[in-house]
């Protein structure tokens, strides 16, 4: 190709590739630059500029004249996943906000649990939460972390049902640089390390896959982790609590849960009593929570009715702690915002799912409105806990048959319950 031909391409060229945001460049077959855009005129000047290149060669009939580079800044959503990443990690770094005091109860069994945990904080021993979902494992883990030698450490959490296999092993384990398409340079510290001399949470751990069963069980037995990608160990010093509301004694006899990582998990196990076992409890954490509320939608409750109070024992409340949490907020939202005492009609009417009700004032027969959540994406989460709260309520517990009923997949199911912290 003469040089009036590559000229006559750059011609044609010019105008799109000057206004490209990418660097782009013209070479002959020497590899010669004989045209180049403003912005490859800038990244040529850096020196800490990451870039991938893509190139295209140019023909004359048959024959490769020369190519045109283009070369993608990556610089910017390297740093971007990187500082993604390391918001992630602080997220994970949970500030230990709860302790046994925060556990509202006098039930005898929920008392003997407390005590086990407190005595069970003291050792360096694994422990196994097991209780329905909704009956507050991860305050119980927070407590335990927070009366622990460990205190001072970090407590690091995750939820091992809401990743998929690959990702949950790089995420525990971390991995190396080139470890895996997408991998970041320098690789990453996995949820061990970050943990070391601290607390490791590993929730719904009666999900995670025979091939983790299997990698979680040597880290526990040799107390090292291998990233993704690395043939060199790493030691750690991890106290880990894990918790679960599968039955693992049933998976074991189908085989779709180790034995022996059973056991090494299950050194000194804490069942946490469901709520309908707790009906003494009902009224304090119902009190309880309405101060809370009282803050957070700015309302004046100052008592519940013993009646209303009533009402609550005799529910199953198979979603425990979070059902009643999503039944007292329905309840204090529908009231009228001059109300100071819940009562019997108030939650009547949340656990029938009333949105609207008539004014209590005598003589006044028009309906009014309830006071709504802050804005659009409250309420369409509001609205979506109560649905899922009753399908699993209607299904005593059971979330397949739950997650049949609502159309979707059982993974979904969890991670909506997750989510909206059902």
């Amino acid at each position: 190709m003469s040089w009036n031909d590559i000229e006559e391409i750059i011609t044609e060229v010019k105008p799109i590739f000057d206004a490209a945001s990418d660097a782009i460049c013209i070479q002959n077959m020497q590899g010669e630059v004989v045209y180049s855009n403003p912005y490859y005129e800038k990244m040529i000047k850096r020196s800490n500029t990451e870039l991938v290149e893509d190139e295209q060669y140019i023909y004359k009939e048959t024959c490769k004249t020369g190519k045109i580079v283009i070369y993608h800044d990556i610089s910017e959503v390297n740093r971007l996943k990187r500082e993604l990443d390391r918001l992630n990690q602080k997220l994970r770094k949970v500030q230990v906000k709860y302790s046994f005091k925060d556990i509202i109860g006098k039930n005898k069994e929920l008392l003997k649990v407390i005590n086990t945990a407190k005595i069970a904080a003291m050792t360096p021993a694994t422990i196994m939460i097991r209780g329905e979902s909704g009956t507050g494992k991860e305050i119980f883990a927070n407590a335990i972390h927070n009366n622990s030698p460990r205190r001072t450490e970090k407590f690091i959490k995750i939820n091992c049902s809401s990743l998929p296999e690959e990702l949950l092993e790089s995420e525990l384990f971390g991995y190396k640089e080139g470890a895996f398409t997408g991998a970041r340079r320098g690789g990453k510290r996995g949820l061990f390390q970050e943990a070391d001399r601290g607390t490791l949470f590993l929730d719904e751990i009666g999900d995670i896959s025979s091939k983790m069963q299997v990698k979680l069980l040597r880290v526990l037995q040799e107390k090292e982790v291998m990233p993704v990608g690395s043939t060199e160990t790493i030691a750690v010093d991890v106290r880990i609590i894990c918790a679960t509301n599968k039955p693992l004694e049933e998976m074991i006899a189908e085989g779709s849960f180790r034995e022996d990582l059973y056991y090494r998990l299950n050194v000194f196990p804490l069942f946490i009593p469901p709520l309908r076992e707790r009906k003494e409890d009902i009224g304090l954490i119902a009190e309880y929570l309405l101060n809370q509320y009282n803050e957070f939608y700015n309302r004046k409750i100052s008592e519940i009715e013993p009646s209303a109070i009533d009402i609550l024992q005799q529910r199953a409340w198979y979603g425990n702690v979070r059902e009643l949490e999503n039944v007292l907020s329905r309840a204090l939202i529908n009231m009228d915002e001059n109300e100071v005492i819940m009562t019997a009609e108030d939650i009547d009417a949340a656990l029938r799912g009333e949105t609207i009700r008539p004014l209590k004032n005598a003589g006044q027969e028009k309906e009014v409105k309830p006071r709504l959540p802050m804005n659009l994406k409250e309420a369409v989460e509001l609205a979506e806990r109560q649905c899922i709260e009753d399908a699993i309520s209607r299904h005593n517990g059971d979330k397949n048959k739950a997650a049949g009923d609502l159309g979707i997949p059982l993974r979904t199911l969890y991670y909506r319950c997750k989510k909206l912290g059902i």
